[in-house]
């Protein structure tokens, strides 16, 4: 469950970003995704990603130097893990599993989660 609410963080995060800096992440992002979907082994993914780096892509998809394409995508992957993080200290949790239990019965449990 942490995972997945980590996943949808990063997410928001992503999605606060400034639009330059979303587009070029989310280009870097679907090479990437790219790659996976054309590779059917671990081998071949990391073949792609030596022929054709993201960040080589993106250079010349955004006419930028290789090097700042690369330091550009760090500080925006940084920025976005530091987003999540902050976000992730501020989840609370609320069990509702009694409440909901005594209306519907169910094996189920049931949370309330806050940000």
């Amino acid at each position: 469950m942490k995972e997945s609410l980590y996943r949808y963080l990063i997410k928001c995060s992503v999605a606060e970003l400034p639009p330059e800096k979303q587009l070029f992440y989310n280009f870097v992002q679907d090479v990437e995704y790219a790659y996976e979907e054309q590779a059917d082994t671990p081998d071949q993914y990391f073949d792609l990603l030596v022929k054709r780096h993201p960040y080589v892509q993106a250079a010349e998809h955004f006419q930028l130097p290789v090097e700042t394409a690369r330091n550009l995508m760090i500080e925006i992957e940084q920025e976005i893990r530091n987003a999540a993080d902050n976000r992730m200290q501020q989840v609370y949790w609320l069990d509702y599993t009694q409440q909901v239990s005594a209306i519907e019965h169910s094996n189920k449990q049931y949370f309330f989660i806050g940000i």
